[in-house]
């Protein structure tokens, strides 16, 4: 689920504004009576909205077709799930505010989104990376994602003893 999100979410946002400042109609934006902030979050909300949207269908898939049990809340699950994609969106707006064009932003996006799923112990568990690996993967969102919904799938509430 965190591979996917990251990547729908992402591609959204660092599109957006590199497929108006390409189209010459980020200009015509920026000179309305919206404050840089207002045009930032509107920007940012349909990625986040997707992403929101698309890890629910991902938990409904998993709980109801695979059969994974969810053990934890649905509270912490979208909470994580939400501080996650506001990084991801977060990433997506400085890649397209970095990019001249809309192939600049696409390639950013997945010069990002490679060492971001390496590096989040989705592929290879982080124990077993070199310590210095180690260490860069507290810079990845991914890697905090994973925790969050290995914890909230597999290992349920934690009750005091």
């Amino acid at each position: 689920m965190g591979i996917l999100t990251l990547l729908v979410t992402m591609m959204v946002t660092a599109m957006s504004v590199a497929r108006e400042r390409e189209q010459g109609t980020f200009d015509q934006l920026r000179v309305t009576a919206l404050r840089p902030v207002e045009i930032l979050i509107g920007k940012a909300m349909p990625g986040l909205i997707i992403g929101v949207l698309l890890a629910s269908v991902v938990i409904i898939l998993a709980v109801f077709w695979f059969r994974v049990p969810l053990q934890g809340s649905l509270i912490t699950i979208y909470a994580g799930i939400v501080l996650f994609l506001l990084a991801a969106v977060g990433v997506g707006l400085m890649i397209s505010s970095l990019s001249a064009t809309l192939q600049q932003s696409l390639l950013g996006s997945f010069m990002f989104l490679v060492p971001a799923v390496i590096l989040s112990g989705s592929a290879t568990p982080i124990a077993n990376m070199p310590q210095a690996v180690q260490l860069l993967t507290f810079g990845t969102p991914m890697r905090y994602d994973l925790i969050i919904l290995r914890a909230v799938f597999l290992e349920g509430p934690m009750h005091p003893c």
